[in-house]
């Protein structure tokens, strides 16, 4: 076997050992619930009248249910801005939701913030799942999934997975 070949072949497998002994990337996952209270909710209306294509916004205070960010449960540990845009038509008091909405939101948490979107959301009783976008500070590059009032319970987990 020529020399340049042996020397190809070496290196081809020294390539492959080190390959598969690379570590994968460190990935954090961080999964909580906080228990949530609802501000007023404020109706931004948009052509056509009714409730279809109007936005409405609420402010969600976030609650420690343990330990979580340096404070014990019951403590206030956040905020979460709440944005949709209704596809359809609900009463004041959902019941009879039609349709779908946009969903946007922004969480203010100790260390950052994480973002948070989805179209055409149908209505449910069970809560909403949102994909998580991005965050800043501590939760820079963060993915996953927000899941709001998850079977109308007053809270909303948070499963986080971070570069």
């Amino acid at each position: 076997m020529p020399r340049s070949l042996i020397a190809l072949v070496l290196t081809g497998a020294l390539a492959a050992a080190l390959a598969g002994s690379a570590q994968p990337a460190h990935r954090s996952v961080m999964k909580f619930t906080v228990r949530i209270t609802q501000g007023p909710t404020f109706r931004h209306p948009n052509p056509p009248a009714g409730d279809a294509g109007d936005v409405f916004s609420t402010m969600l205070t976030e609650f420690a249910t343990s330990s979580i960010f340096g404070t014990g449960g019951g403590k206030r540990v956040g905020s979460m801005t709440f944005s949709y845009v209704l596809h359809g038509s609900c009463s004041s008091t959902a019941a009879g939701c039609t349709g779908n909405s946009d969903i946007s939101t922004l969480t203010k948490l100790p260390g950052g913030t994480i973002s948070a979107a989805k179209k055409a959301v149908p209505f449910s009783k069970a809560g909403f799942v949102i994909p998580i976008q991005s965050g800043t500070g501590k939760f820079k590059g963060a993915k996953g999934i927000i899941a709001v009032a998850p079977n109308g319970q007053a809270e909303t987990t948070y499963s986080i997975t971070l570069p």
